[in-house]
């Protein structure tokens, strides 16, 4: 369901806040993530998960969320965030 994507996305962007070098630009209000995040990091992620550039300029990611991601999903890209910005 739609709660349960949002639900989802409030995780992630809680799991993610205080990660050195990521910075949410703004709070999520549905399934939707978006953040700052080296460069370097981010590449590293997507040796594992896929995710686009919202603006490339800046480093701002998209990270979406569905009604079909758990929150092993979250707690895992979490932790694969955290070990590519160590």
């Amino acid at each position: 369901s739609a709660a349960h994507a949002n639900a989802m996305a409030a995780r992630l962007a809680a799991g993610v806040r205080d990660l050195p070098g990521v910075r949410l630009t703004r709070e999520p209000e549905v399934n939707a993530v978006f953040a700052t995040l080296p460069r370097e990091a981010a590449e590293r992620v997507r040796e594992r998960y896929f995710f686009y550039d919202w603006d490339a300029a800046t480093g701002e990611v998209r990270w979406m969320c569905g009604f079909d991601t758990t929150e092993a999903d979250v707690d895992g890209f979490v932790t694969v965030l955290a070990g590519a910005l160590s």
